[in-house]
């Protein structure tokens, strides 16, 4: 019980640096903290912050295809294969002191908690749509605010987030223009024609026509202008554990047939192609 009291005690200490930022996902009004664990609008809506520390935002059953197997996966990979610590590095070049950064689509919540490591002085709030990716968060990692909640009905007012983080997931683009600040930043990271190739090729789609991130740069090109676009591309090592972990954190693996998925795990290549774009632009 003391576990997981103080783990909603910080919390709720976190929640309350967010008061005013806050909005109810029903009413659209401003959210305050009232007592310890509870934030409340003026049309007395309310939410309750979790033993765990997660705070339920959804206005129905939120649906996720990511299941906890997935969420695990990708902790391991991104934790301790540090898969994608290149990605962290340069994403913390563009933060500033005391930025109240949001992780849109946080999964379990491992990229963010790695932003948080190299760059210690930002407030990170995780959403997520899937209460399963959001109790993980939780649980692996303190000091952050996890939230459950939706993409297109984002909990905080307008224009009160400095930075969008959006990592190899689905985005609002109308949600993200209204919460950020003026000038605030999003950040949304696309795979590239390589990224984990060695995978892909195992897949039905393998034969045909050569992934392109081409839509979603145009898509992103149309909702923000002066954009900035950089390319991140390199190889690491893989045993055959974490090229088990890899086919079960990406989607892409769901369309691995099983002799196919047990081959790639057992004789795959040895390496794993990282291919990803960085889109930066301002609001």
């Amino acid at each position: 019980m003391g576990e997981l009291k103080s783990k909603r005690d910080m919390a709720s200490s976190l929640l309350r640096q967010l008061e005013g930022r806050l909005r109810c996902p029903y009413c659209q009004e401003t959210l305050v903290v009232v007592g310890m664990y509870k934030l409340v609008c003026v049309e007395a809506h309310s939410f309750d912050l979790s033993k765990q520390g997660t705070l339920y935002t959804l206005t129905q059953s939120g649906s996720s295809q990511y299941d906890k197997p997935l969420f695990q996966a990708r902790r391991s990979i991104i934790q301790q294969k540090q898969l994608y610590a290149p990605m962290h590095e340069r994403l913390v070049q563009e933060l500033d002191e005391g930025n109240l950064l949001l992780d849109a689509g946080t999964g379990e919540g491992s990229h963010l908690n790695e932003i948080k490591r190299r760059f210690p002085t930002i407030l990170p709030v995780g959403l997520d749509i899937s209460k399963d990716g959001i109790q993980q968060a939780a649980k692996a990692y303190q000091n952050h605010v996890w939230l459950v909640g939706d993409l297109a009905n984002v909990p905080f007012c307008n224009q009160t987030v400095d930075i969008i983080l959006n990592i190899l997931s689905p985005s609002n683009y109308g949600e993200f223009k209204r919460v950020l600040t003026s000038g605030g930043k999003l950040i949304k990271v696309v795979p590239g024609t390589r990224y984990l190739q060695e995978l892909r090729a195992y897949t039905a789609e393998a034969s045909e026509l050569q992934y392109s991130n081409a839509k979603t740069i145009d898509l992103f090109n149309h909702h923000f202008k002066n954009t900035k676009l950089h390319t991140l591309s390199y190889q690491k090592e893989v045993t055959s554990e974490e090229r088990q972990w890899i086919a079960e954190m990406s989607p892409l693996g769901w369309t691995v047939q099983k002799e196919a998925r047990c081959d790639y795990i057992n004789n795959g290549c040895s390496f794993i192609t990282i291919d990803l774009t960085i889109l930066i632009a301002r609001a």
